[in-house]
């Protein structure tokens, strides 16, 4: 099943990516906490999979991906680039608007 991109969700049906962007809000406060990188990097794979799971990847796709390269990077030890990544998810995932109609 796909969502239609010109229109509202239906009540009771969160917006695309919905899960995945409280997922990076999540992400980038751990870090700033100081988290520790694989207990993140496991939240955004189920964040990832969820959001495959309600057919809202292809939605949000360039916002999937700056995960997937935040979780690479957390995977390698490197929190300062997973940081920028999630920061580039937020951005993609905060451009999403929808028309009334």
């Amino acid at each position: 099943m796909t969502r239609q991109l010109d229109r509202l969700p239906l009540p009771g049906n969160p917006s695309p990516g919905l899960d995945l962007r409280q997922a990076v809000d999540g992400a980038l406060t751990a870090l700033a906490a100081s988290a520790d990188p694989a207990t993140v990097a496991d939240a955004l794979l189920g964040a990832l999979a969820r959001t495959a799971a309600t057919g809202d990847t292809c939605l949000v796709l360039p916002a999937a991906e700056a995960v997937a390269d935040a979780r690479a990077h957390l995977q390698e030890g490197e929190p300062g680039p997973a940081r920028t990544a999630l920061q580039r998810a937020r951005h993609h995932l905060g451009r999403r608007r929808f028309r009334a109609g």
